[in-house]
């Protein structure tokens, strides 16, 4: 069943009013999204329409499914073990898929891991990879199943095959001011990760300034319903809530996060990243009866291993990444305590260095980003270097937006746990 233009109009009517959309109805609509019946401006109006009233959770389901049957799944069934991704709503300085992949997979987890680029004050662990010289996170189905045979763990950029409808609605959302949609959200995350053959899906879904959703109930919202769809799907499904008010870890960018996270992997630990992952990690053992020290495996050097190979197989060379060997020295304007660390300004300053994205056309540094060498707790002089900028571009935009992000008082502050609450 194609829907032609001429009978959009009595979707979008219906939608508007607050009418609830029928599976055939919703069939059509993909379908007609698919073979380029539809014409963006009536997509549009529709998705407005959805963003108002909203779905229900008999409709949500329906559009997961119908995105996901748009293009191919992946058949998984001839590499044995329990395949269990995970996936993170977007935050600053979140390189916890990088160790994570790894990690799970020494624990004796497949994770077949499609992720994405970075937009917007948000980074994209795609990007963060192809920082790596040589890494390909394009890689073909059968090139995508010798990885994970070899190593438990490959990670990949969608394709145009996954879930295409996907790529077509959320260009649209993007530039309609429609990407904050609870029912949306859920369809698009949901229908590229179960085209992944998977028996679980564990969530990061980040809390706070540099997050898309600024508070818990809103997350919460969004939480009950990806946990429902991928339920009635047939996945099972793990929430962790994660406080994202300030930026993870100490690096923000591409190849700065990878130099991080490869340090974590060979045993300095930055333990609010660490803390992180062996949560989500948890809970990803908890779906595959997998009992383990989590910690101690990712102090083993084992962890290290199995990532380097598996960039290798992906064209990588590890050896090779680098960023700018003479980064800018960012200094504080005064003495104190740091209170806090605003992620979404920092995500800003990011973007200023030429390591994100505004629009996704655009060309990023790979080299570029910002390392902080203070963080929440730590005393600081005045004139004593804050943080660190890695750019090939003017620096003082960078350090102005930097410094804006710190709160600084005589306060005495305690160390908060990450992990805000788990489903």
């Amino acid at each position: 069943m194609i829907m032609s233009h001429c009978q959009v109009p009595s979707l979008i009517r219906k939608k508007r009013d607050g009418g609830e959309l029928s599976r055939d109805e919703l069939k059509g609509f993909v379908s007609g999204v698919k073979k380029g019946e539809i014409p963006d401006y009536q997509i549009s109006a529709l998705l407005m329409a959805i963003y108002y009233q909203g779905m229900n959770l008999e409709e949500t389901t329906h559009l997961t499914s119908l995105m996901i049957q748009s293009g191919v799944s992946f058949d998984l069934s001839d590499i044995a073990g329990c395949k269990i991704d995970k996936h993170s709503t977007g935050g600053v300085g979140d390189k916890v898929s990088l160790i994570l992949a790894p990690l799970a997979a020494e624990l004796g987890i497949i994770v077949p891991m499609i992720s994405g680029r970075g937009l917007g004050h948000t980074g994209g662990t795609i990007d963060k990879l192809e920082s790596i010289p040589g890494y390909r996170a394009d890689l073909g189905f059968d090139k995508f199943k010798k990885v994970l045979k070899e190593t438990g763990c490959s990670i990949i950029s969608q394709t145009g095959e996954i879930a295409p409808v996907d790529r077509k609605l959320y260009a649209i959302r993007d530039v309609t001011a429609t990407v904050e949609s609870i029912p949306l959200i859920t369809s698009s995350i949901l229908s590229k990760k179960l085209s992944e053959d998977l028996n679980g899906l564990v969530i990061d879904l980040k809390v706070g300034k540099g997050a898309f959703m600024k508070n818990l109930d809103s997350a919460k919202r969004l939480g009950e319903r990806m946990k429902e769809v991928g339920e009635r799907l047939g996945t099972e499904m793990r929430i962790v809530f994660t406080d994202q008010s300030s930026p993870l870890g100490m690096t923000v960018g591409n190849a700065p996060e990878v130099i991080e996270s490869v340090d974590i992997l060979k045993g300095d630990f930055v333990e609010d990243t660490v803390e992180v992952t062996i949560a989500l990690v948890e809970e990803m053992c908890k779906i595959g009866g997998i009992t383990a020290d989590i910690r101690e495996t990712l102090k083993s050097g084992r962890v290290y291993k199995r990532f380097e190979r598996m960039i290798q197989l992906q064209g990588g060379d590890i050896s090779q990444l680098s960023t700018y060997p003479e980064p800018y020295e960012i200094e504080s304007d005064r003495d104190g305590i740091i209170q806090s660390i605003d992620a979404y300004k920092i995500g800003i300053a990011s973007i200023y260095t030429g390591a994100g994205r505004e629009k996704k056309e655009d060309q990023i540094d790979l080299k570029a980003g910002i390392k902080l060498l203070k963080k929440e707790g730590n005393e600081i002089r005045k004139g004593e270097t804050i943080a660190l900028v890695y750019t090939s571009r003017p620096y003082k935009p960078v350090g102005d937006m930097v410094l804006s992000a710190y709160t600084i008082s005589n306060k005495e502050v305690s160390r908060k746990s990450r992990i805000i609450e788990r489903w």
